[in-house]
């Protein structure tokens, strides 16, 4: 399966994420609760998460394993990178149009 191919809003279940991940349930849910995660809405009882919450998760473990840094403070690291991302490109849009 290519990237390009993958859904990544498709809904998860929680077990299915911490599994992927190689982390126990129980985080998985303590980074829901803590808000450091989104959820979707499902049918069932228990939220869903969208597929890409497994990269967030994955690269807040490195951030946590390589720079020890808390789940709290991976995620601002990740939040704030992913803004910087999106003004870099619309700089670059605004550069473009201005040629």
């Amino acid at each position: 399966m290519w990237a390009a191919d993958v859904d990544l809003d498709e809904p998860l279940t929680f077990d299915v994420v911490a599994t992927i991940v190689g982390a126990k349930r129980s985080l998985v849910v303590q980074l829901v609760q803590q808000g450091l995660i989104e959820t979707i809405d499902s049918e069932t009882d228990e939220p869903r998460l969208p597929r890409r919450t497994v990269v967030r998760i994955r690269r807040m473990q490195r951030l946590r394993r390589d720079l020890g840094v808390n789940f709290a403070g991976a995620a601002i690291i990740l939040d704030l990178v992913g803004r910087i991302e999106q003004l870099n490109r619309e700089l670059t849009e605004a550069q473009r149009q201005l040629q």
